[in-house]
């Protein structure tokens, strides 16, 4: 969903008395690809996870760096979704435009699929596993992504990567937060 939230999503080791538990997270750069994976734990039920993170139209509470989002059509368990982030990696600042189908899958999984097309990504993938573990929620994720703008050479696949992880806090922090927040 990060593709949609990739594009949102990426995990820091550090943590705050109320951040979710990261028991795993890389990233990887092959062949143009970011490959990012985190597995975390986080205080909350899973309907409510799992309800944060399919409520398109807010996404923006999740995250600062998405500064737009908006559900365009919804067929039963598939959505399509445009949202945009907004970053800086040292003095390069970009706006992301992502358009993608959110498909809602059985058993907690959640498949984005980017729409080349319509975004600033000429690959994307996303999956989500949400699984329910009393009063935590696991949360499992896996994109694959290939940016459609200009990478500085050399240090910015590195610098990247970092900030990713960095984003992935973030957007777990908020996941966690606004879950708190409705029980």
């Amino acid at each position: 969903m990060r593709t949609f939230l990739s594009s949102l999503l990426f995990v820091c080791c550090l943590s705050t008395s109320w951040a979710g538990e990261l028991l795993d997270a890389h990233v990887n750069y092959e062949d143009d690809h970011y490959l990012v994976h985190m597995d975390m734990r986080v205080k909350g039920k899973r309907d409510a996870i799992y309800a944060i993170i399919t409520d398109f139209d807010n996404i923006t509470a999740v995250n600062d760096t998405i500064v737009y989002s908006k559900l365009l059509e919804s067929k039963g368990k598939q959505h399509r979704v445009h949202f945009e982030s907004e970053g800086c990696i040292w003095i390069f600042c970009r706006r992301v435009k992502q358009v993608v189908t959110v498909s809602e899958m059985a058993n907690g999984y959640i498949l984005s699929i980017v729409d080349p097309a319509e975004s600033d990504v000429k690959y994307g993938r996303t999956l989500w596993h949400i699984i329910d573990e009393g009063k935590m929620t696991r949360i499992k994720y896996d994109a694959d992504f290939v940016p459609d703008f200009w990478v500085p050479p050399i240090i910015g696949p590195m610098i990247i990567k970092q900030r990713m992880l960095i984003e992935g806090q973030k957007t777990i922090n908020g996941i966690e937060s606004l879950a708190n927040r409705k029980q």
